[in-house]
C-alpha cells in the first residue's frame, strides 16, 4: 500500500514543478511597467488570452494563482480584507471565500514556494482568513516573513504597499504572538525611512510606520530625515516639500518635539504664502482659484499652532492678515458649489448615462464625474416654480398644514398663505419647495447617483488613505477633523451610508458654525449662570444673515434637507436617535454623503485645476475671538 504521506510529497513535488514554469514562462518577473502594479500586472499576465497550456496542472494553477492575485484590497478593514475586483449584474470576480477546500490543500503547500514574495504574503494572508486556532497565527507569521524578505526600495506601488499595511495590522493585532516578526519588519522600515534615497519613497514608509503608532524611539531621527529631504535638493515640487514638512511637524510631535514641530508648521505656512504670493504678482489683480486655496490652507495649518507660539515665530497678526488676503482673492469655497452642471437629457436614459459618466476614468476623474452628476438646487428656480403651481391651483395654499413625523407624530402646524414666513418665505411657498425638493433628491438618488455609485465602486477601490488625501487637500474641512471626514467618506463609499450620514451631519453643523463665526456672527448663548452653549444647526440657519454667508442655494439645501419639521429634517432625525432600519439604505442616506462628499471635493479639484469659481468666501476655518487674540 502506497503510504498518504508519500503520495502527497508526490502531488506537491508537480505543482512545485508546475509553479516552476510558470515562472520560467516570465509569469514572477521582478518589475511590472512603469503604469502597473506587481499584483494586478501578475492577474494580467496569468489570466490573458492564450494562456491555456494544455497541460491540466499548469494551467489550474494558473488560473488559482490568478484568482488570488485579482482579489482587491480593503486594508482598513480587519474581517474582509479583500473585495472583489469586478461586480456586475451577472455576477462577480472571485474571493477569498470562493476558494475550494482542494485548492487551500494546494496552497498550504505551495505557498512557502511562491517566487514572487508579495503575492506569497497575500496567499498567506489568504489561508490565514480560511484558517483558526494557531493555525491561523501560523499563516500570518509566514505572511510577515515573506514582507520581513522585500526589497522596499521596489515597493514603489500603492496597491503593492498595501500588503505591508496589512502585516503590520495583522501582527500587531495579534500581540505577543507575533511581537519578534512585527519588531524585525519595524526595523526594516525603519532603516528604508533613514537611508533610503528620495527616489527610494521613502515617505511612504514613514506614514506607514505613523499610521500604526511604530517608530517611536526613532520618532526625532526620522523628523531630521523628513527636514532634510524638504529642505534639499532633490525635491523641485513644491507640493512634494510640503508634504515632507508635513511629515516632519507629525514625527517632531511624535518625538515631543513640539517646538521643532512648530517650526516645521510654519515653514510649511511661509511655503503656501510664498506660492500664493508669487500667483498674485503674476498674474494681477486675476489670479484664479489657487492663491486663495493656497492663503486659506495657510491659515488652517497657521492656526494649529498654539498663540504662545506664533508670538514667538513672529506670526502673531498672521491670521488676520491671511483673512483678509483670502477675501481679497475671492476664493470660494463654499462659494463653488454651482461650478459642476449636468447634462439636461432623456430620464429613461439618466441610468445608463450616469453609469457611463463614471467609468474609464482615473479615480479623480471618476469622483469628479460623480459628483457632478447634478448640481445643489436653485432657489430662484425651485421658488419661481412653486410660486407658480401656487398661482395655477391656489386653493390648498390657503388652509393651514399639520405636519407628522414617521411615527405618527405631530411636529409642526404651518400657516396658510399670508401667515408666519418660513426662512423669509410664505409658508405656502416654502412647503411647496421643500416637498419638490425632497421630490427632486429621491428622482436624482434613483435616476442618477445610485446607479453611478454603483458602477464607481465598481471600477475604483479606495481606502481611508484616499479620503484622507482628498479630506488634507481640501480647504473647507478643518485640519482637527480630517481624518473623521474621510472616515465617514469612506463609509458612504463602501455602502454604509447610514453611518457616513450620522458621522457627517453633525459635521455640516460645525462647519456652518464655522462660517457664521468668520462672518462675524455669534454662535453661543450664555445663560444667567455664565454657561455658553453652542446654538444649533436650525438655529442657525433661521437667521437671515445665512444666506449672505453661504450662498441661497446651499442656504436653501440646507434648509430643506436637514432643518425643520417641513422635509427630512436631517439633523433633528439623526441627533435625536428617530431614524430607524428603514433608513439603513435610503435615498435620503445616500444623498446626504453625496452632498457633503461634493462640499468637501470641490475645493480639492479647484486646488488641482486652478477653476474659476465665484461669489465671496470665508477662509476655511477661524478660530475664536478669545482664542485668536
Amino acid at each position: 500500500m502506497i503510504d498518504a504521506r508519500e503520495s502527497d510529497a508526490d502531488a506537491l513535488a508537480h505543482w512545485i514543478e508546475a509553479l516552476t514554469k510558470l515562472e520560467t514562462e516570465g509569469a514572477f518577473r521582478d518589475e511590472p511597467s512603469d503604469d502597473e502594479e506587481r499584483l494586478p500586472s501578475l492577474w494580467s499576465r496569468l489570466a490573458g488570452t492564450g494562456t491555456v497550456s494544455g497541460n491540466q496542472e499548469l494551467d489550474k494553477l494558473r488560473a488559482l494563482l490568478a484568482q488570488i492575485a485579482s482579489f482587491m484590497n480593503r486594508p482598513d478593514d480587519w474581517s474582509q480584507p479583500y473585495e472583489p475586483m469586478l461586480s456586475m449584474h451577472e455576477g462577480r470576480s472571485a474571493v477569498p471565500s470562493d476558494i475550494s477546500n482542494d485548492e487551500v490543500e494546494i496552497l498550504k503547500g505551495l505557498a512557502p514556494f511562491v517566487p514572487d514574495l508579495i503575492l506569497r504574503a497575500r496567499i498567506c494572508d489568504v489561508m490565514a482568513i480560511r484558517s483558526s486556532g494557531s493555525e491561523r497565527v501560523q499563516w500570518f507569521s509566514l505572511e510577515i516573513d515573506a514582507l520581513k524578505e522585500l526589497d522596499l526600495a521596489r515597493v514603489l506601488r500603492r496597491q503593492d504597499q498595501v500588503i505591508l499595511d496589512r502585516g503590520l495590522h495583522v501582527g500587531l493585532r495579534h500581540g505577543k504572538a507575533l511581537r519578534g516578526k512585527v519588531d524585525a519588519l519595524e526595523t526594516k522600515i525603519v532603516d528604508h525611512v533613514l537611508t533610503g534615497h528620495v527616489t527610494d519613497r521613502p515617505d511612504w514608509s514613514a506614514d506607514l510606520l505613523l499610521k500604526h503608532g511604530l517608530a517611536r524611539t526613532h520618532a526625532r531621527d526620522i523628523a531630521a530625515r523628513m527636514q532634510a529631504i524638504a529642505t534639499g535638493p532633490e525635491l523641485g515640487d513644491p507640493e512634494q516639500v510640503r508634504a515632507y514638512l508635513e511629515r516632519a511637524t507629525d514625527w517632531y510631535a511624535k518625538a515631543g518635539q513640539m517646538d521643532a514641530a512648530d517650526e516645521q508648521r510654519f515653514a510649511l505656512v511661509r511655503s503656501l504664502i510664498s506660492e500664493a504670493e508669487d500667483l498674485v504678482a503674476t498674474q494681477g489683480s486675476d489670479p484664479g482659484a489657487r492663491s486663495g486655496y493656497l492663503y486659506e490652507r495657510a491659515l488652517k495649518a497657521l492656526r494649529q499652532i498654539p498663540r504662545s507660539r506664533r508670538e514667538k515665530l513672529g506670526a502673531a497678526d498672521l491670521t488676520q492678515e491671511l483673512a483678509c488676503r483670502i477675501r481679497a482673492a475671492g476664493a470660494a469655497a463654499l462659494g463653488s458649489m454651482g461650478v459642476f452642471r449636468s447634462e439636461s437629457g432623456d430620464l429613461s436614459d439618466f441610468r445608463k448615462t450616469s453609469m457611463e459618466a463614471v467609468t474609464n476614468k482615473s479615480p479623480v476623474e471618476a469622483l469628479r464625474a460623480f459628483i457632478g452628476l447634478t448640481s445643489i438646487a436653485s432657489l430662484e428656480h425651485d421658488r419661481r416654480s412653486a410660486e407658480e403651481l401656487i398661482e395655477k391651483h391656489p386653493l390648498q395654499s390657503l388652509f393651514s398644514n399639520v405636519h407628522y413625523s414617521h411615527d405618527g407624530r405631530v411636529v409642526h402646524r404651518s400657516a396658510g398663505q399670508g401667515g408666519e414666513r418660513i426662512y423669509g418665505e410664505d409658508p405656502s411657498v416654502w412647503r411647496q419647495l421643500v416637498q419638490g425638493y425632497e421630490f427632486r433628491v429621491g428622482l436624482e438618488v434613483q435616476a442618477l447617483l445610485a446607479p453611478a455609485w454603483l458602477a464607481l465602486t465598481n471600477e475604483h477601490t479606495l481606502s481611508v488613505a484616499d479620503f484622507l488625501e482628498l479630506t488634507r487637500g481640501s480647504s473647507i474641512i478643518p485640519a482637527d477633523r480630517e481624518r473623521l471626514y474621510a472616515q465617514a467618506l469612506y463609509y458612504g463609499f463602501n455602502g454604509d451610508f447610514a453611518t457616513a450620514a450620522q458621522l457627517l451631519t453633525p459635521q455640516l453643523e460645525h462647519l456652518v458654525r464655522m462660517h457664521f463665526r468668520n462672518a462675524g456672527q455669534t454662535t453661543t448663548t450664555i445663560d444667567g449662570q455664565g454657561i455658553e452653549n453652542e446654538v444649533g444647526l436650525s438655529a442657525l440657519m433661521d437667521r437671515e444673515a445665512a444666506g449672505g454667508i453661504l450662498g441661497d442655494d446651499l442656504t436653501y439645501a440646507i434648509r430643506a434637507f436637514f432643518c425643520g419639521p417641513i422635509g427630512p429634517n436631517l439633523r433633528n432625525e439623526i441627533a435625536h436617535g428617530l431614524i430607524n432600519d428603514t433608513w439603513v439604505n435610503s435615498g435620503q442616506s445616500l444623498y446626504c454623503w453625496w452632498f457633503m462628499l461634493r462640499l468637501t471635493f470641490i475645493p480639492y479639484w479647484n486646488r488641482l485645476h486652478d477653476g474659476r469659481t465665484v461669489d465671496e468666501q470665508e477662509p476655511a476655518e477661524r478660530a475664536r475671538p478669545e482664542a485668536d487674540g
